[in-house]
Formats: C-alpha cells, sequence, structure tokens
C-alpha cells in the first residue's frame, strides 16, 4: 500500500468516527427519541449527520469568507467597449451548430467538475477557469447566439448542472452590461459557475423532490452556501471576489434572504449580480415543484423583486439592456399574426428587440432560408403577447 492510499485510508476513518460521534451526540440528546431504536438510523440521517460535522469542521473558514469585502466597484476598461456582435446574415450553420455542441459539452464538464470537487480532486482553480474562458471568444463576439442558449429551458431531471451553466454565462452578460473589467467579469462568472456547487451535499430526495418542500427539508436546503464553501475551502486560487458569490448568491438587499439576512451595502454587488441571473434561470425552468414561466413572464418578476428591494435595481435595468423586456430566445406574436423570434436586444427600447420572423401571416412556418429579421424600434409591426416556447415547432438556433 502507497503513502497516498494509507493517508486516504486514515482520512476516511477519521470521517467515520467523526460521523459517529456527530450521530451518538444526537442519540444522546434525544433528536431520535420515538422515532426509530438508534441501532436502525436511516442511511438518510446519517447522510445529514456527516453534513452537520463537514459544516462544523468548515466554520472557521465560513466565518473568514463571511467578513471579506472584496472591491465590487468597476476598476479598468469596461469589457463592453472591446465587445462586438456577429450579425444573423453572417452566423454560418456549421459556426451555430458548434456554438451549440460546445455548450452542451460544457454542461458535462461542469457535472464532471462538481463531481471531482465533492471528491476532493480538485486543488486548483484551472478548471473552473477553463470553462469560464472557453466562451469568452464567443462572448466578445457574439453575445446574442450565447445569452440565446443560455435562456434556453432544460428539459433534464437534474438541472444542477445546466443551471450552473447558464448561471455563469448570464452573470458574464450582466456583469459586462454594469461596466464592470474583463478581469472583474471572470471573476464574476466564475462566483457563479460554483454558486450552486454545495448542491452536492445535499440529499437528492430533498434537492429533487417532487413538491412542496417541508420546513425542514427547507432548512437543509439553505445550507448549500455554506457547504459550498467548505467543498471551496481547498481550491486554490480562488479569489476573495469569487469565494463572496457561492456564500451570498440567496442573501436580498430586504434582508430577507439566507444564510445570514445581510442587507443593503452588505451584501456585494458581485452577488447582487448572480442572484439576479440564478433567480431568472429558476424561474424559466420547471422545477418538479412548479411549472415553468415564459421568460417575459420571468423577466416581469425581476422587475417586481426589484421594485420591493429583493433584487438590486440597477443590475436588473443592465440585465433588461443585455436580454430585453423579451429575452432573447423568446417567441412572440406580433400585430400580423406572425410569430417571431427575439434575437437581439434594443437597448433603448426594451420593449422592441430585434427579431425573425418565423411564420407567415396565415401561421405556416417559414424555410429556414426565408426567415427575415426586422428591428421592431423602427416596424410597424409591434409585440401583442409572449408565447410558450412550444408554441411551435423549432430548434433553438432557428432564425440566429
Amino acid at each position: 500500500m502507497n503513502k497516498h492510499t494509507h493517508n486516504g485510508d486514515n482520512r476516511r476513518d477519521r470521517e467515520i468516527r467523526q460521523t459517529l460521534n456527530e450521530l451518538r451526540a444526537l442519540v444522546e440528546g434525544g433528536y431520535f427519541d420515538g422515532l426509530h431504536p438508534a441501532a436502525h438510523i436511516p442511511d438518510e440521517l446519517k447522510v445529514l449527520a456527516a453534513i452537520s460535522a463537514q459544516l462544523n469542521k468548515s466554520a472557521p473558514f465560513a466565518r473568514k469568507v463571511a467578513a471579506l469585502r472584496p472591491m465590487d466597484n468597476p476598476v479598468g476598461p469596461a469589457l463592453a467597449q472591446f465587445m462586438t456582435q456577429v450579425l444573423v446574415r453572417d452566423r454560418t450553420d456549421i459556426y451555430k451548430t458548434e456554438t451549440h455542441r460546445k455548450f452542451e459539452d460544457a454542461v458535462g464538464q461542469v457535472r464532471i467538475l462538481f463531481g471531482k470537487i465533492v471528491r476532493g480532486e480538485i486543488a486548483s482553480n484551472s478548471i473552473v477557469r477553463s470553462i469560464v474562458g472557453s466562451f469568452m471568444d464567443t462572448f466578445m463576439k457574439d453575445r446574442n447566439l450565447l445569452l440565446n442558449l443560455a435562456a434556453a429551458p432544460y428539459k433534464g431531471h437534474d438541472y444542477l448542472y445546466d443551471h450552473s451553466l447558464k448561471m455563469c454565462l448570464l452573470s458574464l452578460a450582466l456583469a459586462s452590461e454594469s461596466g464592470y473589467s474583463r478581469s472583474q467579469a471572470i471573476e464574476i462568472a466564475q462566483g457563479a459557475l460554483l454558486a450552486d456547487v454545495g448542491m452536492m451535499l445535499v440529499p437528492e430526495r430533498i434537492r429533487l423532490k417532487r413538491g412542496k418542500l417541508t420546513d425542514g427539508e427547507l432548512f437543509e436546503m439553505k445550507k448549500h452556501p455554506m457547504l459550498g464553501l467548505s467543498l471551496l475551502e481547498h481550491i486554490h486560487g480562488l479569489s476573495e471576489a469569487v469565494l463572496i458569490i457561492p456564500y451570498q448568491h440567496h442573501e436580498r438587499i430586504s434582508g430577507n434572504g439566507y444564510p445570514d439576512n445581510r442587507s443593503g451595502s452588505m451584501v456585494s454587488r458581485f452577488s447582487r449580480i448572480v442572484s439576479i441571473a440564478d433567480v431568472y434561470t429558476a424561474l424559466i425552468n420547471q422545477r418538479t415543484y412548479r411549472d415553468s414561466l415564459v421568460p417575459y413572464q420571468a423577466m416581469v418578476s425581476l422587475l417586481s423583486m426589484g421594485g420591493n428591494g429583493q433584487l438590486d435595481g440597477e443590475h436588473i435595468k443592465s440585465f433588461l439592456k443585455a436580454m430585453s423586456i423579451f429575452p432573447l430566445g423568446s417567441l412572440v406574436r406580433l400585430t400580423s399574426g406572425r410569430v417571431a423570434k427575439v434575437v437581439g436586444p434594443n437597448p433603448s427600447e426594451f420593449t422592441k428587440p430585434l427579431v425573425s420572423l418565423l411564420t407567415a401571416e396565415n401561421g405556416s412556418a417559414l424555410a429556414r432560408n426565408a426567415i427575415l429579421q426586422i428591428d421592431l424600434a423602427v416596424s410597424d409591426e409591434k409585440i401583442i403577447e409572449a408565447l410558450p416556447g412550444h408554441s411551435i415547432s423549432h430548434h433553438i438556433l432557428d432564425g440566429f
């Protein structure tokens, strides 16, 4: 047996002893009285005891992160001034297909990354940087196509990895629109990518439950910011800006968030950005306990949360500039009766984005080579209805 294996066995033995001690304390404290004989404690409770032990072990690091106050004002040349935007007519089918494949591959990379973090196999921030960096070139020249992919609803069962990547890309867009530099935007995107890694330690029975969570289950779910820090503690190269985001992304300016009920300026601007991306991504995707919202409805919900002080109103304005009130990729019905897809925002006209017509006035689908793009800011056409994504049969890349 080599030294590395021997050390690993010792570590596992210590963790087992720690878990057993935690269970023993729960038993002696009467936690299981009337529930189960002490000798037949369910595996679920063992998991929860192990999680409590892990939280206790990482408490000093959590207190250190809680005290961080990273420089969160925009500093240096704004990323947005170096960005360009590819036009619909200049995108080739090969380019669009490759970008889509790259996005789907990245979801798999996030799954692998999170698994390695949980197993303690990640020693540095290099993999996190590489995932974010792999999208920077596309983001700098064709943000609209990337945000179309990031704003598309997810149809799988375990949404965690897809949600994390989309939160990362939407946060990158929001950071650039808010005037942050390239290095700051990348840090915000890295923090967003890691924001929900603590969910890996929330039992799947709770995380993927069908139906409303009980108060006890909600309590366990709300541990994930702290659990995320416990997983990130030993990863080298994570800046203060990156670490504060997993810890604070569920805090609210109004003070009714968690884990610390922080309010106002005590919630970092980086975390406020990621909170908006997190809420939006959650709203447009179906969960086991509720249906998804049409992207327009999700954006209206964000505006409402900004109005009542839960989310940062200034950053929501930046999100509107990047996405429009009818977000990129949305299906809408125009005054002529035609169905169109939103393919670009109009920063000065939130309700009049760039759209691509997908159907004729009689409702028949247009051939891909006949799809026409129009700017609603200079057209007689107006949006009269936001439609669900399944209203017509179409591909995610149609119109782009």
